[in-house]
This record gives C-alpha cells, structure tokens and sequence, in this order.
C-alpha cells in the first residue's frame, strides 16, 4: 500500500493521504495511518506531500476514525489546497518521534522481527481498518502478523530496529 510512485528517502515514512479539501481557507481532509495511540498533529509540525513539498501545520482538529482535518500555513484558500487533493503524505522520522502522539504506522516497515532464534524482515503495512496488518518476510515466505499482537506481546526496540515476538505456532504458513 506504500506509494511507490516518487522515490522518498529511508528517514521519511509514508505517513497517509489527502482525502479531500476542508473549507474556504484551505484546509484539507486527510488519513492519517495509525500505527498505535491517538493524538492530533501539533501546530508547528512539518509534513511533506508527494515527498518533497513542506506544509506546516497551522490547525489540527479530529475528524472521527484516522480523518483530521488540516490546515497549513503555506495554503491560503480552497483552490490551492484542491490542488493537492489526493496527494501522499509523509512525515520525517525525527519529526514524527519529536511531535506526534502516535506510531506512524510506516514505521514499522524495514524492522526485524526476531522470533524464536529467527529473524524476519517486516516488508510492508496494510493499514486494515480495525487491525492494520505487517506483511513479513521469512526467507521462505510472506505472511501476515497483526499490528496489536506486535503491541501487545512484542517489545520494540525503535533504535536497534528490532521486534522480540513469540509469534504463534503455523502463523507462517496461512495464505495472503
């Protein structure tokens, strides 16, 4: 589900979409992946569309499930912002660590998980609704690993890049 089309470099994560435009003054509507805990984006927080284009975040309010709707300080009126419509955000690590109240969930993409005395490479996010998905990577096999049991049973080590999980027996073998 990452948005291959623009090459971004390894320190920025995918990290949601603009939906739509949000009022007269510029605002867009967008999707942010959630990767664990709620928050909104503080003022002052930079995020790049498309890569590369900075935004800073002006206003932030919660629009119910993963919607917020945004407001920058560098978009002044509706015309602009429907320009943007449909644009892929993204978010520099260190400023997704330093602002953000919540994991980015692109942040797992590119972590180990060691499980049993294997490593595994998480390769991609599904961001499911209700139960966001990491597909992983076994050197035999791809197969998924749900985010809460990562949450809720593994511990992440962000500097090392490393999961210690006891993943389930026969989880490597289920079909996509």
């Amino acid at each position: 589900m990452t948005d291959n089309s623009k090459a971004v470099p390894d320190d920025i994560v995918y990290l949601g979409y603009v939906e739509k435009t949000h009022g007269l003054k510029g605002g867009l509507r967008v999707r942010l992946f959630q990767g664990h805990g709620t928050s909104d984006v503080p003022v002052g927080t930079v995020i790049l569309l498309n890569g590369s284009e900075p935004l800073t975040v002006s206003r932030c309010t919660f629009g119910g499930g993963s919607r917020f709707n945004l407001t920058f300080e560098e978009i002044c009126n509706r015309d602009d912002a429907e320009e943007l419509r449909n644009s892929s955000i993204y978010i520099s690590r260190d400023e997704a660590d330093a602002k953000l109240g919540f994991i980015p969930l692109y942040n797992f993409a590119g972590l180990d998980i060691l499980s049993r005395g294997c490593r595994m490479r998480i390769v991609d996010v599904e961001p499911a609704g209700a139960n966001p998905m990491l597909l992983v990577d076994n050197g035999e096999n791809r197969f998924h690993v749900p985010l809460i049991l990562v949450m809720n049973e593994g511990s992440i080590d962000w500097e090392e890049k490393v999961i210690e999980l006891d993943l389930p027996q026969g989880l490597e073998e289920l079909p996509l």
